[in-house]
C-alpha cells in the first residue's frame, strides 16, 4: 500500500487487479473525550439515518439498489465510515458517503438514543457481558477508555442535538485518512479525484488531549459481582500492560498465543479444561489501543471451582516464569499468529481495515512486516520474561456468580 499527502489529505492506496468490489474507508481519528459517554457511538450511527436530500429510508435504499455495503464503526481511538461495491460503482458510492459525511442531519437522535438504551440494557443482561463491562470500566478508572455500557446508560439522557453536532464538527479538525484498495484505474486519477472532492478530509495535526494510561496500581483488587441465579461463575483476571508501540508488544502476544488465544492446543484450554475439566471456556487475549493495553485471562466454570481456575490461573503463568516454552511449542506459535495476520488481510474489505488502522495509529504502513519480525526474534525466554512480569504486576480480578459462592474468596 502507498500513502499519498496531496493538499493535506492523507491517501492510501493499494491497486488489485481483477478484483470486482473495491473497498474504500474513511478514518478519523478520536483525540478528545466525549462530553459525554457514547456520544461517539451515537455519531455513527446517526450518520446513516438521513441527510438534507435524502431521508434514512430513501439513504437505505440508494445503497441497496446499488449494492453498496456501508457501515459505520466509533472505536476508542477512531471513528470509520467503510464501503465496498463494485467498481463500476465508484462514483455513486463516493457522492453517497459524501453526502453523508457533509450534511447528516441527526434529526432521529432521540429515537436512535431509545434504540441504544433497549440495546445496551438487554446485553447487560448476559452475565459474561456484565463482567466485561465491570472489569474495563474498572481498570481504564477515570479514563475514556472507560466508556462502557453502564456508563454510556448513564449519560445518554443528557446528549442534546447540540452535542452530537458538535461532535461531527470536531471531526473535521482532526487527523483524518482515505484508504482504498481495489481494481482501480492508476495512483494519479485517484488522488486527483479525492483531492478536487473531498477537500474536507484534509488532515490537522493537533494536540491529543486522551494520555497514555498510567498504571498506579500498588496491588491487587478483586471485584465481586452478584447473580445469585447464574449456573456457573465468570472471571476475568487481568493487568494494565504496554501496548503495540513497545518493545514488549511482541513478547506479549507470543505469550497470550502460548497461554490461552491458541484455541484447542493453549496451555490454559489443555490444562484448565481438557485435563481438570474446571471449564466450560477459557482463553487469554491481548488487547492493544493507542494508549495502552490490557492482558487478561477469563474463564467460565462451576461456581465452586472459583479459587481452584484462579489458581489455575496463577500456576500456568508459573510454569512458563519457570521453564521456557520449547521451541516447539515456540515455532507453533509464531506460526500461528503470522497465519492470523494472513487470514485477517485475505480481501480489498481487510487490507483496508488492517492498513487504515495502522496509518491512523501511527504504525506505518509496514507494521506488520515489522511486527512478524520482532515475533520471529522473540526467544522463548522473553516469553518466560513476560510471564514473570504479570506475576509481580497489580492485577484486577472480576467475578461473576451467586453470593454464597463469593463469600468463599
Amino acid at each position: 500500500m502507498k500513502h499519498y499527502n496531496n493538499n493535506g489529505i492523507n491517501i492510501l492506496l493499494e491497486k488489485m487487479p481483477k478484483t470486482p468490489r473495491m473497498s474504500v474507508s474513511f478514518f478519523f481519528k478520536v483525540n478528545k473525550k466525549e462530553k459525554y459517554y457514547g456520544i461517539n457511538s451515537l455519531l455513527a450511527r446517526l450518520l446513516l439515518q438521513g441527510t438534507k436530500k435524502y431521508s434514512a429510508n430513501e439513504l437505505a435504499l440508494a445503497f441497496e439498489n446499488e449494492c453498496i455495503d456501508i457501515t459505520t464503526k466509533a472505536k476508542q481511538d477512531y471513528i470509520k465510515l467503510s464501503l465496498v461495491f463494485l467498481n463500476e460503482d465508484f462514483n455513486q458510492a463516493m457522492e453517497l458517503v459524501k453526502d453523508l459525511i457533509l450534511n447528516s442531519t441527526f434529526d432521529d437522535f432521540e429515537k436512535e438514543i431509545f434504540k441504544i438504551k433497549g440495546e445496551i440494557i438487554s446485553d447487560l443482561d448476559n452475565p459474561k457481558m456484565k463482567l466485561t463491562d465491570t472489569f474495563v470500566k474498572s481498570i481504564f478508572k477515570e479514563h475514556p477508555y472507560s466508556s462502557t455500557h453502564t456508563k454510556i446508560l448513564e449519560d445518554l439522557d443528557k446528549i442534546k442535538k447540540e452535542d452530537i453536532i458538535e461532535a461531527h464538527q470536531e471531526l473535521f479538525k482532526t487527523f483524518k485518512s482515505i484508504v482504498v484498495v481495489g481494481d482501480y484505474e492508476n495512483d494519479e486519477k485517484m488522488i486527483e479525484f479525492f483531492t478536487t472532492n473531498f477537500d474536507f478530509m484534509k488532515s490537522f495535526e493537533t494536540n491529543d488531549e486522551i494520555k497514555d494510561i498510567q498504571n498506579n496500581k500498588t496491588e491487587d483488587e478483586i471485584i465481586k459481582i452478584t447473580k445469585n441465579d447464574a449456573q456457573q461463575a465468570q472471571i476475568i483476571q487481568g493487568w494494565l500492560v504496554d501496548s503495540f508501540n513497545s518493545e514488549l508488544s511482541a513478547k506479549y502476544a507470543l505469550l497470550n498465543n502460548i497461554l490461552g488465544s491458541s484455541g484447542l492446543s493453549s496451555r490454559l484450554f489443555v490444562n484448565l479444561r481438557d485435563k481438570q475439566g474446571l471449564a466450560y471456556t477459557v482463553r487469554s487475549q491481548y488487547e492493544t489501543l493507542l494508549h495502552g493495553a490490557i492482558f487478561n485471562m477469563y474463564i467460565g466454570t462451576a461456581p465452586i471451582n472459583i479459587k481452584k481456575s484462579l489458581e489455575g490461573f496463577k500456576l500456568e503463568l508459573e510454569k512458563l516464569a519457570q521453564t521456557p516454552p520449547s521451541e516447539e511449542e515456540m515455532q507453533g506459535a509464531k506460526e500461528n499468529i503470522q497465519g492470523r495476520l494472513k487470514y485477517f488481510t485475505q480481501n480489498n474489505s481487510q487490507i483496508a481495515a488492517v492498513d487504515g488502522y495502522n496509518f491512523m495509529m501511527g504504525l506505518g504502513l509496514d507494521y506488520n512486516e515489522k511486527f512478524m519480525e520482532e515475533i520471529r526474534q522473540t526467544s522463548a525466554q522473553d516469553v518466560s520474561e513476560m510471564a514473570k512480569k504479570l506475576l509481580n504486576l497489580p492485577k484486577l480480578i472480576a467475578i461473576i456468580a451467586p453470593q454464597e459462592f463469593l463469600d468463599k474468596i
